[in-house]
């Protein structure tokens, strides 16, 4: 078995077509069809169930896959630490991170790292911490808010409270103004719908609904409506302009966690390592930004 076909296997599984994997590793579909026999040849089971929607894993599939994942962390580790053994901290970086952090944190500390490692390539992903946690292999660490990832070691970085934010010369008109809400995981988004029903004695209605958090807070800035943040999205707002009023729940603020999480074996990597350290040192330094 090479590493192609481990390759080919995870992405059968992510695409669930022949002609979407063949498209994403630029090879023809009857090659794509050829390569799957010799595979499912070498293990001696069916990894796949063709029919002519897409593909289903088998349980003996499942397993076979599973399998080509641990291959590839493998392999794509190994490669690191012989570029980590080369000179210089070099080597690639892969980071998984939310939005909001990306948005936030991230900039500056990237700004350190790449001034005092600058041979070392980094790869960001940013995008919601749901997204983040379901493609975890794909990253050498994330960062990412809500719950802790199971089967990770979970550094815990910080916490943000949450503030229920309107533009001061509209409080007249603050129950007509649309609430704003950004993409997020389900409790998360339930916990802010039992305060503003609380809170403004009127149903929760989104009438608008964005991806980002960075757009709701835009949003927010032209006067268009009103909305929940957290508090580190809110210390650059002109406290004269709007109001900010603490989101708690059943006297309890609420909080949302960020964490960094990583498989321990990762440590060994150099570039990994030094950027930990860089990030830890960075939201120590800001603790009183960051809600610590």
């Amino acid at each position: 078995m090479k590493i192609d076909d481990y390759r080919l296997l995870t992405t059968l599984d992510e695409t669930r077509t022949l002609r979407k994997a063949a498209e994403r590793l630029y090879i023809s579909q009857p090659a794509v069809t050829q390569r799957l026999k010799s595979i499912e040849r070498h293990f001696g089971v069916d990894i796949f169930i063709r029919t002519k929607k897409q593909l289903i894993t088998t349980t003996e599939g499942a397993m076979v896959i599973e399998h080509a994942r641990t291959m590839l962390k493998q392999e794509r580790l190994f490669q690191d630490k012989i570029k980590a053994h080369v000179g210089a901290i070099n080597g690639t970086l892969s980071i998984g991170c939310s939005s909001l952090i990306g948005q936030t944190v991230m900039p500056e500390v990237l700004s350190r790292y790449t001034e005092e490692y600058p041979n070392v390539e980094i790869q960001l992903q940013v995008g919601s911490s749901e997204h983040i946690k379901a493609h975890h292999n794909d990253y050498h660490m994330m960062i990412v808010r809500g719950n802790q990832l199971l089967n990770m070691h979970n550094d815990h970085l910080m916490d943000d409270k949450h503030y229920f934010i309107y533009p001061k010369n509209k409080e007249n008109v603050l129950h007509k103004l649309p609430f704003i809400e950004f993409q997020a995981d389900p409790v998360y988004i339930n916990q802010i719908k039992t305060w503003y029903r609380h809170h403004m004695s009127q149903d929760y209605h989104a009438r608008i609904k964005v991806d980002q958090v960075a757009t709701c807070k835009a949003l927010l800035l032209t006067g268009v409506g009103v909305t929940i943040l957290p508090e580190i999205m809110v210390k650059d707002l002109d406290s004269e302009q709007f109001t900010m009023l603490k989101v708690d729940i059943e006297e309890q603020s609420l909080i949302r966690s960020t964490y960094l999480s990583y498989d321990m074996s990762m440590l060994q990597l150099p570039q990994v390592s030094s950027f930990i350290s860089i990030l830890k040192a960075f939201v120590q330094s800001n603790d009183h930004n960051y809600g610590l």
